[in-house]
């Protein structure tokens, strides 16, 4: 905060630097906003691709071709999971249904309700899994119940073999602004 008097500036305060919270761009905006100039639609397609290419290097041709369909963890790892599909060169398939009367599941208060969550939140579509290796696209992980939840529901729904995969750049930083975590969550830094 500054005051202007005529010919004197007095500073009652530091200006503070801004930087985004990747969660904006991952899991929080629509994908109609645009973030500092970044487009967040933009921004999903962009991790999408550079997922695939981590893919690419990590797995291996060998593995790659056992991968028979690319699957969104809806709704916002949807416009990522598309790109990696296409870059992979696989089919994109929608295998779950979203209840849109479920919110975010990873600030419930404690693990049951967050196992519980995640299942009344999906519908895994069992025609969708039955008998495919599949390559799941989340946004992100935050604590990892959602992901270890999703990988037993797509195995339930007759998943032969499950890869499973986040979109979103490791946590480097915790924003004490993002959400109240639980104490016994850690991130792996």
């Amino acid at each position: 905060m500054s005051v202007c008097i005529p010919n004197v500036l007095l500073r009652a305060a530091t200006t503070l630097t801004h930087y985004s919270d990747i969660f904006e761009y991952v899991y929080f905006a629509r994908p109609d906003t645009v973030i500092d100039g970044i487009d967040v639609d933009e921004s999903r397609r962009n991790m999408g691709f550079k997922l695939a290419e981590t893919i690419k290097q990590q797995l291996g041709p060998k593995v790659l071709d056992e991968i028979d369909v690319v699957i969104p963890i809806p709704e916002t790892a949807t416009t990522s999971a598309q790109c990696v599909a296409t870059a992979l060169g696989k089919p994109y398939v929608s295998g779950f249904v979203k209840n849109r009367y479920i919110f975010r599941t990873f600030i419930m208060p404690n693990q049951e309700q967050r196992r519980k969550g995640v299942r009344a939140k999906l519908n895994p579509m069992p025609q969708k899994f039955r008998g495919k290796n599949v390559l799941l696209v989340d946004d992100s992980i935050v604590r990892g119940t959602t992901s270890r939840e999703i990988v037993l529901m797509a195995r339930e729904a007759g998943a032969r073999k499950v890869f499973f995969s986040s979109c979103a750049p490791p946590i480097t930083y915790v924003s004490p602004f993002l959400l109240t975590l639980t104490p016994e969550v850690t991130f792996k830094l």
